[in-house]
């Protein structure tokens, strides 16, 4: 008997990745609720500044795990399609150049959120927000790409040993050691 685990891909290269943006989304969705609060004005300032140092602990925490996600994908994944499908346009290019605007909102959060946040209004404390908020869409859409996208690829496109090397390849864990 098969257990549903929520997961819709049967290819075990897939389910790994499939499995990890699940783990990934869950993490986001600690932080993204902060984010939530600040744009429905749900804090007073000394409430947005304990709420600015929870989320930006929580994304410094989500970094690693997404980071060594995303290494494994444009180590091993995309190389292997871009062999068919090629990388210089079209999806590979396309997913590649996401993970670069995700780094860059997180990046642009942190930067603007390190330091002595004291003298932060809730009107800046709400604008450097954004960035996470940002970061997390971005995430969320690159997710369904994949899923929809580059994973049905991998279906068609990968030979069997391919998908088998694939999957030895990314069957490893993306938390910090």
């Amino acid at each position: 008997m098969m257990v549903n685990t929520g997961l819709t891909h049967t290819l075990p290269a897939l389910r790994v990745l499939e499995n990890e943006h699940r783990f990934l989304t869950s993490l986001m969705e600690q932080w993204h609720a902060i984010v939530l609060d600040f744009e429905s004005d749900r804090f007073t300032r000394e409430e947005g500044l304990e709420a600015l140092k929870r989320l930006r602990v929580l994304v410094v925490e989500f970094i690693d795990p997404l980071k060594n996600h995303t290494e494994k994908e444009e180590a091993f994944l995309f190389p292997m399609l871009a062999k068919y499908v090629g990388s210089d346009q079209g999806p590979v290019q396309a997913v590649q150049e996401e993970h670069d605007e995700i780094d860059a909102f997180i990046g642009h959060f942190l930067h603007h959120t390190r330091g002595d946040l004291s003298e932060f209004t809730l009107a800046m404390m709400q604008d450097v927000v954004k960035d996470a908020g940002e970061a997390f869409e971005v995430i969320m859409i690159h997710f369904v790409k994949e899923e929809n996208v580059i994973f049905p690829m991998v279906l068609s496109v990968l030979l069997a040993k391919e998908q088998d090397e694939l999957f030895d390849q990314l069957y490893t864990s993306i938390l910090p050691d």
